[in-house]
């Protein structure tokens, strides 16, 4: 599980080939999207609550690639299908949702 704000890996590819810097832009547009898309959206969420993302529904809120939403995802927390982030603290988080 990841806290508010967050931060995507960037694809580092810096070499020479054409088609790979393409796909490195490309990817970095896309990641630059994702994290601009959660962190607008967990600003105006409470503070000490938990949100879950999935990979698919955040590539069609951006009209973006699946897979490469999927990619960008899974470098947040490692798993494709979704992120879960915590906005505020952890422990006041789960108390709150365990009472709902």
């Amino acid at each position: 599980m990841r806290t508010y704000p967050i931060s995507v890996s960037w694809h580092p590819y810096h070499g020479n080939n054409e088609a790979k810097k393409r796909k490195a832009r490309e990817y970095n547009r896309v990641a630059a999207r994702v994290e601009q898309f959660l962190n607008n959206d967990l600003r105006s969420k409470p503070d000490n609550t938990i949100h879950q993302y999935l990979s698919d529904i955040v590539a069609i809120d951006l009209g973006e690639d699946r897979d490469i939403v999927r990619s960008v995802v899974s470098s947040i927390d490692g798993g494709s299908n979704g992120v879960t982030i915590v906005k505020g603290d952890y422990e006041k988080a789960t108390a709150v949702s365990h009472h709902q």
